[in-house]
């Protein structure tokens, strides 16, 4: 008689309990919306605060708070990617405020204030950004995401009208 080995005893059951964790509670619906708000949310140019925003987002719609969070992690490569070109458009498309150029860092070593006053308008403007390009793409995206979730499925061939 063999037995299974001793990773199968302990990762089967594991993987199984994992899979109906990230399965609870969700229809194609509520999945499409958990992946848009993850992939939107997850992207957000803060340097703080997505998990505590999606954790928020998953309460409000009731969704599954491990995906939505499995999704803002898996995005944690692209969010940092996107902070600087994020910061770019923004200081593009709103030009007012302190200007930020490379010469500007070494004067924020020695002075903490000034730090807080351009850290603050390079995140409003970076945050603008944002909801300038991310909110056409949410609705479109969750909008194709639903209607394809909610659509009826094809019955196969020989299943005639």
């Amino acid at each position: 008689m063999v037995h299974a080995p001793l990773f199968k005893r302990i990762a089967s059951p594991l993987l199984k309990r994992l899979q109906s964790i990230m399965a609870s509670g969700l229809t194609p619906r509520k999945l499409a919306l958990t992946f848009c708000l993850g992939t939107a949310f997850g992207i957000i140019p803060l340097v703080w605060g997505t998990s505590v925003i999606c954790f928020i987002l998953a309460h409000v719609f009731r969704l599954n708070h491990v995906a939505l969070q499995s999704v803002n992690l898996l995005l944690c490569p692209v969010h940092l990617a996107l902070l600087v070109p994020f910061f770019k458009l923004g200081s593009w498309l709103f030009p007012w405020g302190p200007p930020v150029s490379p010469h500007t860092f070494p004067m924020l070593i020695q002075n903490p204030g000034t730090s807080l006053y351009l850290l603050g308008w390079i995140t409003l403007k970076s945050v603008a950004a944002w909801l300038v390009t991310v909110i056409p793409a949410l609705l479109l995206t969750c909008g194709i995401l639903i209607a394809a979730a909610s659509g009826k499925k094809d019955p196969g061939p020989g299943h005639e009208a």
